[in-house]
């Protein structure tokens, strides 16, 4: 196996007036060059060696590598936030579309309201009263009477049937409170006709004592009252008793 080549080298040496020098040599000693050392030196600084460089291309790639992934773990925290801040902004919007809706039927109803009531007021009398008229027949109606002045109520103006209906409910309410009424003044006289019973026994009961007592109260008097009247005759005629 043939021996390895030897490389150059370079030696330190010094001039006659003491400058640091850098002597080149070839693989067999001798001079090839002559340098500056301060020369030589800022050119090696300035070159690189293949470990510095893949050092340094290994840093650069870790560094870019962690800029990318700070990046895109920024661009997904962002794209996040603009999700969440449009799920915030979608359900605002429903929200205040739901509450305009029922402003909406809220007014709807409220002018509904407000235009039966004008239609009501603007219904002449005769109307009203016939209205008055149809409800108090339906009461006293058989249910065939009744299914018929149904359908005439239909052929009236839309106040007038709105007018029996209101008259209607009016009616049953109050006949419900003309019911309830009844049942609370039965119930109060059932329970004023118990107090009034046990009253006239207690009085029967403490009439019954003090007549009792009254009459052996005379009886004890006229009792006495007849002895008297007997002493009193045995004084005055002597012998009289025997």
């Amino acid at each position: 196996m043939p021996a390895a080549k030897k490389k150059s080298r370079r030696t330190v040496a010094y001039s006659s007036k003491g400058k640091k020098l850098y002597v080149v040599r070839d693989s067999k000693g001798r001079i090839k060059d002559v340098q500056s050392y301060a020369r030589a030196q800022a050119a090696d600084m300035r070159r690189k060696s293949k470990a510095e460089t893949a050092a340094k291309t290994v840093r650069s790639a870790k560094k870019s590598a962690k800029k990318a992934k700070a990046k895109a773990k920024a661009k997904v925290a962002t794209k996040r936030r603009a999700v969440a801040k449009k799920r915030v902004v979608a359900k605002k919007r429903v929200v205040a579309k739901k509450a305009a809706v029922r402003r909406g039927r809220a007014v709807s109803v409220a002018k509904t309201r407000a235009a039966v009531r004008k239609a009501v007021k603007k219904a002449p009398a005769s109307a009203r009263k016939q209205a008055a008229a149809v409800a108090a027949a339906v009461k006293k109606a058989p249910a065939k009477t009744r299914a018929a002045v149904r359908r005439a109520v239909k052929k009236l103006p839309m106040p007038a049937q709105k007018a029996v209906a209101s008259a209607e409910k009016s009616v049953a309410k109050a006949e419900k409170k003309v019911a309830k009424t009844v049942k609370v003044m039965k119930q109060k006289a059932a329970d004023t006709a118990k107090q009034a019973e046990t009253a006239v026994a207690k009085a029967q009961d403490t009439a019954e004592k003090t007549t009792t007592s009254i009459m052996e109260q005379a009886k004890d008097m006229f009792q006495k009252a007849s002895e008297a009247v007997e002493s009193a005759v045995e004084s005055v005629i002597p012998g009289g008793s025997k």
